[in-house]
This record gives structure tokens, sequence and C-alpha cells, in this order.
């Protein structure tokens, strides 16, 4: 009996985790609500924080081989949806922190980054 709950307990340790990566969502390091976009990933290393008194101050870095307009119509869809309006561009305010999106390389190998600042009075 103690072999059968074990086997049941593995089985759905295995069932759990192949799950898991199927539903995951990578986030953009120092950014717990924007999402890397598919084609995109996370630059190692390049996710840098910093908390100052006016608030705080993020750089993150994503790179892939996808297109620059199709990463400008996923972010600001995604950015718009979760609450960031857009003021120009790539950039973007929300509450008092301002985003701005920038690409840098050419279309199939593009470099995105992310920089939040806080927003001036």
């Amino acid at each position: 009996m103690p072999h059968l709950l074990i086997s049941l307990l593995f089985a759905g340790l295995l069932v759990a985790h192949a799950v898991a990566p199927a539903t995951a969502q990578d986030f953009v390091p120092g950014f717990e609500d924007i999402p890397v976009m598919s084609g995109l990933q996370v630059v190692p290393g390049s996710g840098h924080v910093f908390d100052s008194p006016a608030g705080r101050l993020v750089e993150s870095h994503t790179r892939g081989t996808t297109t620059r307009s199709k990463v400008e119509a996923f972010y600001a869809e995604t950015l718009l949806a979760l609450g960031w309006q857009r003021v120009s561009g790539g950039k973007y305010r929300r509450e008092n922190e301002f985003l701005t999106v920038t690409t840098s390389g050419k279309d199939g190998d593009l470099t995105v980054t992310f920089r939040l600042l806080p927003s001036r009075p």
C-alpha cells in the first residue's frame, strides 16, 4: 500500500511539473506585470533595479528574432491593458512612473530595452 501511495504522489508531481511550464508566463526582470513577448528572451544578467527616494529605477533587456513592428504593437496593446497611458512612441506613464520601451538592431536580431524612471512632477 505505501508503494501505491508513493507512486500516485510521484505521478501527480510529474503531471503538475509537466503542466506548469505550459502555463507559466515570463516577465521582464524588475517588472512584476510586464510579460516577455513571444519571440523574445531575457538577456541574462540585464535586469537592474534600484530604489531611490524618488522611486524605482529599472532597466532590463530582451532579445529575439522578431520584428520592430511586432514588438511595438504587442507592447502598445499590453501596456494599455495594464493601465499604462501612452505618452508618445514607446513612452508610457502610469501613476508616478515613466516607462520607455525601445528597440535596437535590425528585424530578426532585435534587442528591446525597458527603462522605468520616476515621473517628474
